[in-house]
């Protein structure tokens, strides 16, 4: 969902966009108004051992404005995914707010970052998933158009196969249901797809259409960024808006789709007043725990654990921003965390291990408004794609 001068907007007067964040030239709040972050722990969460790959070294940057396309004026690429195989990035340029958004996705080489090639889609597209055949090689790609209201299905060849609707709520003046984040099922049978309008729609990838009868709805006032799954449970970063955009509630949501009701529901933070709209962004799962961040949250990261749904403490990142506005995380395999801050554009690492920060990229040396993190499947490269139309490289070291 987005819309100029509105930050993370939803619609009406306020419009709360979970996803799509104010731009660094939009208004920043100041540290007084801050958010009540419910059940935070100050101390980090702590373990022992200690990660490889610490340092970030910067190897180059693409420019992607060439590739605008639509009525687009900029690239605005928003993930870098990497294919199944690894040799090959595909790049979703989202372009803009509705209206303004691309409707394009480029394939790179993920070496030489060559231009392989376009595939149309529909207007800004955002995230993108993979399905795979019996040979580890691309079945079906997926990718959110969030103004389209839609998602896009390609296949191993780069030909776009059709694009599934996207259902909106009975009186949406938007004409979108602006879905963002998906999550493929472990038995790749069904692409789960988050709406900023309270619903989880499922595509059934053997008909590429989508099956009606197990859409999960938790309401109007919920909108869903990035997700994942965790065995057979899926984990969503929810946030709750509060009566007349006054606000709102961040939540870690984990729940079985084939039994929605049985779901588990942990409260990050909240703010009573439209001063601030706490919103969680982005999730990474590894050693047990669940790491999220996201927007007017604080500078830290949460720890969940996998098992109880519960808080086991926090990690601050570290950052300027004093609410934090990160809609970018990844966790390497070596166990540190990455985040960004989309304001700033200050790049933390933290070892997970011991809970320290390990150092700071500070913020547009490389471009500005990071808007994910993508660790390469040898764990050795770091892609940044930022809202300044470039796609950074780092060499995680």
């Amino acid at each position: 969902m987005n819309f100029p001068q509105v930050p993370w907007a939803i619609a009406g007067l306020l419009a709360v966009i979970v996803w799509a964040p104010q731009s660094p030239a939009q208004r920043q709040l100041s540290p007084a108004q801050s958010t009540r972050l419910v059940g935070s722990v100050p101390s980090p969460a702590t373990y022992s051992s200690a990660p490889k790959g610490a340092r970030l070294v910067h190897r180059d940057s693409t420019p992607l404005s060439p590739f605008a396309a639509c009525t687009s004026n900029q690239a605005w690429p928003w993930t870098a995914a990497y294919g199944p195989s690894g040799q090959f990035l595909f790049v979703p340029l989202f372009g803009g707010f509705t209206g303004q958004g691309g409707c394009t996705m480029l394939k790179l080489d993920a070496q030489t970052m060559q231009h392989l090639g376009t595939l149309q889609l529909q207007e800004s597209p955002e995230e993108v998933v993979f399905t795979t055949d019996v040979g580890g090689a691309i079945h079906r790609g997926f990718v959110t158009n969030s103004s389209a209201s839609s998602v896009s299905v390609f296949d191993g060849a780069d030909q776009v196969l059709v694009h599934v609707p996207i259902p909106v709520r009975p009186g949406n003046t938007f004409g979108s249901a602006f879905p963002y984040g998906m999550a493929v099922s472990p038995d790749q049978s069904t692409v789960w797809v988050g709406t900023s309008e309270g619903r989880i729609f499922a595509i059934d990838v053997a008909t590429m259409s989508l099956d009606p009868l197990r859409t999960i709805d938790l309401g109007p006032g919920m909108g869903f960024a990035r997700m994942a799954f965790m065995g057979s449970l899926l984990v969503l970063t929810a946030t709750e808006y509060h009566q007349n955009y006054l606000g709102s509630t961040a939540k870690l949501i984990v729940m079985d789709p084939a039994f929605p009701a049985g779901a588990q529901s942990l409260t990050l933070g909240t703010s009573p007043t439209a001063a601030a709209f706490p919103s969680p962004q982005d999730l990474a799962i590894g050693n047990g725990k669940i790491y999220v961040a996201g927007f007017d949250l604080g500078p830290q990261i949460f720890v969940v654990d996998s098992q109880s749904v519960t808080l086991d403490g926090t990690l601050p990142t570290g950052t300027s921003h004093a609410q934090g506005k990160f809609q970018a995380l990844a966790l390497t395999p070596a166990g540190m965390l990455l985040v960004a801050d989309f304001t700033t554009s200050e790049i933390a690492r933290i070892d997970t291990f011991t809970g320290h920060l390990l150092g700071i990229v500070p913020g547009q040396n490389h471009g500005f408004g990071p808007q994910e993190l993508t660790i390469s499947p040898d764990g050795q490269t770091l892609l940044v794609p930022m809202a300044s139309d470039d796609l950074v490289r780092f060499d995680l070291q």
